[in-house]
């Protein structure tokens, strides 16, 4: 199997498990913030979903372009844009072949291999899952997917 179909079959197993999460998640608390200044439960799901298509757009384009983020008004509307975005983020990543791994690459002033920005788009998605499990028990969802699909 080559590398760049390993970190994406990596990232699905991640981003399965982020649908799965925010399956769990009523329109009641797509507004919902932990603290002051956090971003709301709806928005940190399209952040992460939007971020992580910039980097592979990145790594497709040679070309970085901040996204342009919905905003949703229900879980239904994150939940509809999670999936378009995840085929979208597919499709680019199926473009993609191993000789961009060690390509070169700049990000918001930050250079780096195209491997390198595959591994922070991987941390990312990892980071703020994480952080959306702990929204999702504060808000008093009892039954969580398992952290990582491992199928």
């Amino acid at each position: 199997m080559d590398q760049v179909k390993q970190f994406m079959d990596n990232w699905l197993r991640h981003r399965n498990v982020l649908e799965k999460l925010i399956e769990t998640i009523g329109d009641e608390h797509v507004s919902f913030k932990p603290w002051d200044g956090a971003m709301a439960l709806g928005e940190l799901v399209l952040h992460t979903v939007y971020w992580n298509d910039t980097f592979i757009s990145l790594l497709k384009t040679g070309q970085f372009e901040a996204p342009e983020i919905s905003d949703c008004q229900t879980m239904k509307e994150v939940r509809q844009k999670v999936s378009e975005l995840t085929e979208k983020t597919k499709d680019s990543f199926a473009s993609l072949n191993d000789e961009v791994l060690e390509a070169e690459f700049t990000f918001l002033n930050f250079p780096g291999t195209g491997r390198t920005f595959l591994t922070m788009m991987y941390d990312h998605e990892i980071h703020h899952k994480g952080q959306l499990f702990v929204y999702a028990r504060l808000i008093g969802v009892k039954d969580l997917p398992f952290f990582r699909d491992y199928k």
